[in-house]
């Protein structure tokens, strides 16, 4: 009996042609396979690191949450009970800013109590005075930053005929000015403030030595310092009001947070002496570049 005719001829008959490519087939399937599993793999290892991750910053801003708040509120009981001398005189006796540094949960909080009459109003500022800050900032130059002042007042203004008023709210709110971004707004945050009326700040404050004093006492020159307080040349002039805004800056290893509130002395709806009028996220302080 002879051999089929495919093995005659070497195994190159349509059989063993039809064998090899259904062989090569099922390779590139079962290597696209295995590829395919492993990015399956790599992306799940992935979002478990990235998870991780998010479950950290959203852990840490818990804490920080309830270490400034509590931190906060410590502060403005001493401003009340009158206890805050005191506590100038064990921890820093160097400023007239209300301010003071707790050891909450083994964690250090330095707080400090900024009157907000201290700040510049939007509500009521000049072009010239936006302008003079705009251009303390190093954001722009001065033609850059006048431009930019001029159409924050307008927006806020109107005048009267073609565009109308808008009040202001929120410092957020000068977002919706054209020219304005969120390096402006990051770059201002610091100095001003927003009274809606309330005549609870100052705008007769911009000049280059105020404006100097308002850097030093921010949250990113006082997470320089080791204790993040403010020192006494950076202490503020003149009467303070009720309204305050009160800054908790918390460390975490390397990393600064802050946790930002604007309070008003006075009883609150939750039966607190003070009233929190705003609440700022959680925000981790940018390290010097």
């Amino acid at each position: 009996m002879s051999p089929p005719r495919s093995r005659r001829a070497g195994g190159r008959g349509p059989r063993s042609r039809l064998w090899r490519r259904q062989r090569g087939v099922a390779l590139a399937l079962v290597v696209s396979f295995i590829a395919g599993l492993s990015l399956l793999v790599a992306g799940l290892v992935l979002t478990a690191k990235t998870d991780t991750r998010l479950a950290r910053v959203h852990l840490a801003r818990a804490q920080v949450t309830a270490l400034g708040d509590g931190a906060i509120n410590l502060l403005l009981g001493d401003v009340i009970d009158g206890r805050l001398s005191r506590t100038q005189a064990q921890t820093q006796a160097r400023s007239t800013l209300p301010q003071a540094r707790y050891v909450l949960g083994g964690a250090a909080v330095s707080v400090l109590a900024l009157p907000e009459n201290l700040l510049l109003d939007l509500s009521s500022a000049s072009a010239e005075q936006f302008a003079a800050l705009v251009e303390f900032s190093g954001l722009l130059a001065p033609e850059a930053a006048q431009l930019v002042a001029r159409a924050v007042v307008h927006y806020r203004d109107g005048d009267g005929a073609l565009s109308m008023a808008h009040q202001l709210n929120s410092l957020e709110d000068i977002l919706n000015v054209r020219g304005v971004n969120r390096v402006t707004l990051e770059a201002l945050r610091d100095y001003v403030t927003v009274s809606r009326g309330a005549g609870a700040a100052r705008a007769d404050v911009a000049d280059a030595r105020m404006f100097t004093q308002l850097q030093q006492c921010s949250p990113r020159a006082r997470a320089l310092r080791e204790d993040m307080l403010a020192s006494e040349s950076e202490s503020a002039p003149g009467a303070v009001s009720g309204a305050f805004r009160v800054d908790a800056l918390v460390r975490q290893d390397r990393d600064v947070w802050l946790r930002r509130r604007w309070v008003r002395l006075g009883g609150g709806r939750d039966g607190l002496p003070w009233t929190v009028t705003r609440t700022e996220p959680v925000r981790m302080v940018p390290r010097p570049s």
